[in-house]
């Protein structure tokens, strides 16, 4: 067992799977805590969610390939059936989203003290609660791998319907955080800083970047299959528009999907489930949906 503030080399590397998934949130100054208190062992459990979580996920891609290799619908629609298996998944890891909201709720609630009638949570409240997290959002993880492959559905098809529901429909902002985060630079210094210290167009923009390198080639995908010449009932209206709004991202990398308007194919496959995908939408979770980690 290693002391100080030296990681063991799991654990080192648990932390810089988890920077490039583009998961901030506290997590390397959470598991920097519970090095000190909880020792080696609970050390090794969590990194052991983690990488049980990459497993399943090296799993998934095996499967279905890379989350840019996705090719939509290319007459535009989303099928009832896919939506269908999109909200199972959410359904099946409802039960650790609402655990991980809750921490994230205490861990945050120190930055609206003196805002709220009831006292903030106390040091050892947060420690217990910064103790769980780094399981839960490994549990997270593999949940919803798990419930993917048990539903036959791609990594690159729940993020492209992530996205086209959740941000280019019903208007949530990519930017949706926790309340908590750690940059480059405080989490060398093991320093928790927090979404209201943080410039939230520098965040968007990341975000906004990160999602553009994988819905483009999707978008190529589609157009690429449309344009073959095999797929019937499809009119030169389409067409046009799916090209338009492919020059469109390729000329602007911070281009949300749809931003200007989902087309009617579009919103008529989504309207049926706006009340089911409104409940399921978690704006304190949002950052782990637009996490990814695939070889």
């Amino acid at each position: 067992m290693q002391t100080g503030n030296t990681l063991p080399k799991k654990s080192s590397s648990t932390s810089k799977w988890l920077i490039g998934c583009g998961i901030g949130c506290g997590v390397i100054v959470l598991i920097a805590v519970i090095l000190a208190i909880s020792g080696f062992f609970f050390v090794k459990n969590i990194v052991q969610e983690f990488e049980e979580a990459e497993t399943l996920m090296e799993t998934l891609t095996e499967r279905y390939g890379q989350i840019k290799d996705f090719c939509p619908e290319p007459d535009g629609t989303i099928k009832p059936e896919q939506m269908e298996t999109f909200l199972a998944v959410r359904e099946a890891m409802a039960p650790v989203r609402e655990k991980l909201e809750r921490s994230f709720d205490v861990l945050a609630r120190e930055t609206r003290e003196g805002q709220m009638e009831e006292p903030p949570p106390s040091v050892l409240t947060k420690i217990k609660t910064g103790i769980e997290l780094a399981p839960l959002i490994g549990e997270l993880l593999k949940s919803r791998t798990q419930a993917l492959l048990d539903a036959g559905m791609g990594m690159g098809e729940y993020y492209y319907i992530y996205v086209v529901s959740y941000y280019s429909w019903l208007g949530k902002s990519p930017a949706d955080s926790p309340g908590v985060r750690v940059g480059d630079q405080d989490e060398r210094r093991g320093i928790v800083v927090w979404d209201d210290e943080e410039n939230e167009e520098d965040r968007l923009e990341r975000r906004l970047r990160r999602l553009h390198r994988k819905i483009l080639p999707m978008l190529h995908n589609q157009y690429e299959k449309l344009t073959e010449g095999r797929v019937s009932g499809v009119g030169e209206q389409w067409r046009k528009k799916l090209a338009a709004e492919i020059e469109a991202m390729e000329s602007d990398r911070f281009r949300l999907l749809w931003q200007d308007g989902l087309p009617k194919v579009l919103e008529d496959s989504l309207k049926p489930y706006r009340t089911r995908l409104e409940a399921s939408y978690s704006k304190t979770l949002n950052p782990f949906e637009i996490a990814y980690s695939q070889r």
